[in-house]
């Protein structure tokens, strides 16, 4: 094994199943031997085995299936015919990253309108996304969500609410002093719920952009700063 001897024992063991997945044993696809069968072939309790196929997991590179065990998703660009639904799923939002429907910086909708999009579970749909978080094509970012490309390209529809009213403001439609339009007629126009809206203008109150006024609602306070 690559690790080093005085490393944990379920690390040495996560490492050698790493190194000979990259080999192609198993290769991806595959389900990998059960956990009895990789505490006999190591030597160990299952304990220790199922510590070894957890880092396996959180690294991405295999996937619980209910029922059946563990599959391996792999490291590489490798690719197999789908046979799972999830590996449908997954297959299926990778054309719509590589076609540019879905673009870097975009988040992806939540697991539960994508289980309600492909009629499947939201642990079908996790596991979808953990096989592209594999190959490095989504990031999820902590309290947001699930995003295209790198975690630094993140943008939330808030976000992008935000972005489009500082433009406003920038370039004078919306001057200083004026009143924004209500949560209800902004959700409206941006085709998004009020909730988003309000995270929106939260983020512009934080940057002092607007602010609100008793009886007025929320009013331009100043431009936004430069870059």
């Amino acid at each position: 094994m690559s690790k080093a001897k005085d490393d944990p024992t379920y690390v040495r063991i996560a490492e050698d199943i790493r190194n000979r997945i990259r080999q192609g044993d198993p290769p991806a696809g595959d389900m990998l031997p059960s956990e009895a069968a990789l505490a006999r072939t190591y030597g160990v309790a299952r304990g220790t085995v199922r510590q070894a196929v957890a880092e396996l997991e959180r690294s991405g590179l295999v996937v619980s299936e209910a029922g059946r065990g563990r599959r391996v998703v792999g490291e590489g660009p490798t690719r197999h015919a789908a046979s799972t639904q999830y590996e449908t799923i997954a297959e299926a939002l990778r054309k719509r990253i590589e076609s540019g429907e879905l673009v870097p910086g975009q988040q992806l909708p939540g697991e539960a309108a994508t289980a309600d999009e492909f009629g499947v579970s939201k642990g079908t749909v996790r596991q979808a996304f953990l096989m592209l978080a594999a190959e490095h094509l989504i990031a999820a970012v902590h309290g947001k969500g699930w995003f295209v490309g790198g975690r630094e390209h993140a943008q939330t529809r808030a976000d992008e609410v935000a972005n489009h009213l500082r433009q406003e403001v920038g370039t004078g439609k919306l001057a200083v002093g004026s009143v924004l339009p209500g949560e209800n007629v902004l959700a409206q126009e941006q085709g998004v719920g009020r909730i988003t809206i309000r995270r929106a203008l939260a983020l512009l109150e934080a940057e002092g952009i607007v602010e609100k006024r008793p009886g007025r609602g929320r009013v331009v306070r100043s431009q936004p700063k430069g870059p």
